[in-house]
């Protein structure tokens, strides 16, 4: 394997990585933080809460830059343009900038209601919105993989 194939591989490998973290993340928060911080608003738990969707933004800024560096070493951005490919990636994209948007917005400001008052209805909403859309993202990406350009 070549250096320019390890390249690419590893590049790959840390947007997989990354993106699993973002998914795990937004599963943890929607299926398991914030169930358990209505039951126990303890200062712990809520800054636990509140840090974790802080770090989704982190993550998925990551998992950004390793997906356009992955496209500009494989399929290229000139290909971005027509295609199921290109149409796919953007997809991929638009999504992305949403789950940064609602990680950083109002996914924590739910998460501070919920620690503040007790009512986690816009945290439970925005965790799962943005579980869906990063399954919705990862389904998108894999089928990316096998698209014509």
């Amino acid at each position: 394997m070549g250096l320019d194939t390890t390249l690419t591989w590893l590049v790959r490998y840390g947007h997989v990585v990354f993106a699993a973290g973002w998914l795990g993340g937004y599963a943890a928060l929607a299926l398991a933080v914030i169930p358990l911080l209505e039951r126990d608003r303890s200062a712990g738990l809520a800054r636990l809460a509140v840090g974790a969707a802080r770090t989704l933004t982190y993550v998925g800024a990551v998992t950004m830059f390793f997906g356009v560096f992955l496209v500009t070493r494989t399929r290229g951005l000139e290909n971005l343009i027509g295609g199921e490919w290109g149409t796919l990636v953007i997809a991929g994209i638009v999504i992305a900038v949403a789950l940064v948007g609602i990680g950083d917005g109002p996914l924590r400001q739910g998460l501070v209601t919920l620690v503040d008052t007790g009512d986690g209805t816009a945290a439970r909403r925005w965790a799962m919105v943005g579980f869906v859309l990063t399954v919705l993202a990862i389904g998108l990406m894999t089928r990316a993989v096998y698209a014509s350009t």
